[in-house]
């Protein structure tokens, strides 16, 4: 069967990458940096707005300590959150699948408020067990022993990573806004799949290992803490500015160790993908979309489900890009509800939105 491709504009976007103009990566790239020198000017540089001569009239009332004392949301870790907000408004309005589209307005809030505005203006006291360096703000989903990281964990092993991931996360909220032209990179050789995939476990087992110290109230868990928080900012960043080469997903793949337990928890919950292997023409679509590097098609016609679901971050972009709807997600809703097929007929009834 012929090969399907789309070459996308700037303004139409649809489920499969696509090919976008320099300007557009341009500015993409300008909107990285930018988040980075902000996190790093409050780690590490300490650039109040009076100190640059060009911003010096931007009294924007601060909402976070750093160091030398305030920093506002311009020019902080918050300016990443920020960013994803003003990116996100732009990849909802392109957006031409109503699923997609729909995913992206709940990513894009959800981030500006519970990772941003939150955390930042409210400072509400967060529930924690363990000794944590310091007393989190509402809500910390990915600090071991808080209440919402308790709370995640139930929801993921019923829904799926997805309810973090696919729908709540700020490093996806980055990449499927911002880092969004550079999807047509995804690395997809079987070298990926057998060997780089397999690097984040060794992020997971520092993360494993800061929460039983955490919840074992050591005294060595501020050291040991912030260190592991620092090994996994640098690749962070990094896989960010590497996005030209690397596509849009080379950390939520090959590193991330916060993905990575929520996608032991795919392994073992009730969520899965299957496939109707009589339905399958093998149009080839579902690998082509998906960013994880996932053979969907391959999998569901050998052995009628997608076997590689802890890598699935839950985006249901194969499901929805599937044109017999050969293609379904499962998850505790088909326990309660047996007759329930959540396939791409259900999913696109469900999203209706208008454009």
């Amino acid at each position: 069967m012929a090969r399907i491709i789309k070459i996308q504009k700037a303004n139409i976007q649809d489920s499969q990458p696509g090919n976008y103009s320099l300007g557009v990566k341009l500015l993409s790239m300008v909107a990285i940096l930018y988040a980075i020198i902000a996190f790093l000017n409050e780690s590490t540089l300490h650039w109040q707005p009076g100190q640059l001569a060009p911003f010096s009239f931007l009294h924007i009332p601060c909402c976070t300590i750093g160091p030398n004392g305030s920093f506002p949301f311009w020019l902080s870790h918050w300016t990443e959150y920020f960013i994803i907000v003003l990116f996100g408004v732009w990849r909802a309005v392109a957006e031409k699948n109503p699923y997609t589209r729909k995913r992206l307005i709940v990513l894009t809030a959800s981030v500006g408020f519970l990772w941003w505005l939150v955390p930042a203006y409210l400072t509400i006291p967060e529930p924690y067990i363990g000794n944590l360096p310091k007393p989190p703000m509402f809500p910390s989903l990915h600090t071991p022993g808080t209440l919402t990281f308790f709370l995640v964990l139930i929801l993921v092993l019923l829904f799926g990573r997805r309810i973090i991931c696919g729908w709540c996360c700020p490093c996806v909220g980055i990449r499927e806004t911002v880092a969004f032209p550079f999807r047509i990179n995804t690395i997809r050789t079987g070298a990926s799949r057998k060997y780089y995939r397999h690097i984040k476990w060794i992020f997971f087992a520092l993360y494993l290992a800061s929460f039983i110290l955490i919840i074992s109230y050591s005294n060595q868990v501020s050291i040991f803490y912030k260190t592991f928080l620092g090994l996994i900012t640098v690749p962070y960043f990094l896989s960010l500015l590497l996005s030209p080469w690397l596509g849009n997903r080379s950390y939520c793949r090959f590193i991330c160790p916060y993905g990575s337990t929520f996608g032991l928890l795919n392994k073992i919950g009730f969520f899965g993908i299957k496939m109707d292997q009589q339905k399958c023409t093998s149009c080839g679509l579902c690998e082509k979309v998906c960013d994880m590097g996932i053979p969907v098609g391959s999998q569901g016609r050998e052995g009628g489900k997608v076997n590689m679901i802890e890598e699935c971050m839950g985006c249901a972009r194969c499901v929805v890009a599937c044109p017999t709807n050969a293609l379904e997600i499962r998850d505790i809703r088909n326990i309660l509800h047996p007759s329930l097929r959540q396939d791409r007929k259900h999913l696109l009834k469900r999203t209706c939105l208008p454009g």
